[in-house]
């Protein structure tokens, strides 16, 4: 019996830290599917289309943000705590807060533009900003130590922070698009003020420009890896806005509200994803390749099985959820916004992959390969068919990236293996 304990023991940490990236993220995608919900709620079609243009460019700022700041924390400095993770931490999230101030800007300056429509909620966002992208980078930050269970703690801290601010509103009978969004970033803020004390470490301006220089190889390329991703949703919602209007961009995201869990597994899978793929590869070629696939197989099948559960509810549950007019929009493209999610979860192993033999370059190309398809994927089928045709080209697209993602990280290990000295 005693020659098993140490497998047990190997399955036991991968599976422990895989189970609070998931808790944690559920935490994290519940705070986003209550504001979602809540913002839905209380505003017009039109105007939830606005805040759904607003939500994905906090997506841009998130993503540029771990792609400077935590993206390189978790290739470099997985493992255990030490003086350089401490020193290492400090940096990123400093850099992370950087990040926030610079959003911030952009977002003032965009809701002072004249003729922009729902400014609050372009407000809101623009002004949490920091204390949003700081949170994020704590989150990070514990799961590169295998530390998940703090990340948990801290977006506790958040959700219990907002649902406080949000029952305040409706006690006064101040809720609105506005006040709801602002709830929602505060939250962010007070959790971000207790991840300082949980880690132990305090950011460091002075550290930045280190940080920085010192990851100068990666940082560029996963920049426009990651606004490849965010600026592709950006162009083809504003694209499908064009073509089909509103409504149409209003249902996509009113399906993605609804499909939070799926966003949960695919998020939570990713916080951990990046560190267990550098762990396997100190180990041999062959357990990262069995990572990889064993991840995407477990996002992809609870994608899946996720959207199959949520189209046999009552539709009752969408309309209370959502209100009637933005779940009849969202109802409509529901079975490919769920196509469109597990294909795109699907990658997360490639990912990793690429990740952790640190195929920068391979990892931009793919990217933005797919940026193209599913721009070009997604408005023709808006201008073509509506909104469906959007969400069935979106949802095609997917498929074709996901198919790339893992040719690309097939070709990035082969040749790893070739070049890397035995």
């Amino acid at each position: 019996m005693n020659f098993r304990r140490p497998k047990l023991r190997r399955l036991a940490g991968p599976a422990g830290r895989a189970g609070w990236g998931l808790s944690d993220q559920a935490l994290s995608s519940l705070s986003n599917l209550a504001v979602g919900v809540v913002v839905a709620r209380s505003s017009t079609v039109a105007d939830f289309g606005v805040y759904a243009l607003a939500f994905g460019g906090y997506t841009i700022a998130l993503n540029v943000s771990r792609a400077v700041s935590t993206e390189p924390l978790a290739v470099r400095h997985s493992g255990d705590r030490t003086p350089e993770w401490e020193r290492a931490v400090r940096a990123s999230t400093a850099t992370a807060v950087l990040c926030g101030l610079l959003a911030m800007v952009v977002g003032l300056a965009i809701a002072a533009f004249p003729g922009v429509p729902s400014k609050g909620v372009l407000i809101a966002f623009a002004v949490t900003m920091p204390g949003l992208l700081l949170q994020d980078a704590w989150r990070w930050a514990f799961f590169v130590v295998g530390e998940g269970q703090k990340a948990f703690v801290n977006d506790l801290i958040w959700l219990l922070a907002m649902l406080a601010i949000f029952l305040g509103l409706f006690v006064a009978g101040a809720s609105s698009a506005f006040t709801l969004t602002l709830g929602w970033g505060l939250g962010a803020v007070v959790a971000a003020i207790a991840g300082r004390f949980q880690a132990g470490v305090a950011p460091r301006r002075q550290l930045i420009r280190e940080w920085v220089r010192r990851n100068w190889d990666l940082s560029p390329k996963y920049v426009g890896e990651m606004l490849a991703v965010s600026g592709t949703i950006q162009v083809y919602m504003l694209g499908i806005t064009a073509a089909a209007g509103l409504a149409a961009t209003a249902g996509i995201r009113g399906a993605q509200v609804l499909l939070g869990p799926v966003n949960v597994l695919n998020q939570g899978i990713r916080m951990i994803s990046v560190p267990e793929a550098a762990r396997a590869l100190r180990h041999s070629y062959r357990r990262l390749w069995l990572v990889g696939l064993a991840i995407s197989a477990g996002v992809g099948a609870g994608a899946l099985a996720w959207g199959a559960v949520f189209l046999l509810l009552p539709p009752v549950v969408g309309r209370e959820l959502l209100g009637p007019g933005v779940w009849t929009q969202a109802h409509a493209v529901l079975v490919p916004v769920i196509l469109l999610q597990a294909f795109g979860a699907s990658n997360a192993g490639a990912f990793a992959i690429l990740r952790a033999l640190t195929a920068a370059t391979r990892g931009l190309r793919v990217r933005l390969i797919s940026s193209a398809v599913l721009i070009t994927c997604g408005i023709t089928g808006a201008y073509l068919w509506g909104p469906q045709g959007a969400a069935w080209g979106l949802a095609g697209a997917s498929f074709t990236t996901l198919l790339l993602w893992w040719h690309e990280a097939h070709r990035a290990l082969t040749h790893h293996r070739k070049t890397t000295p035995t």
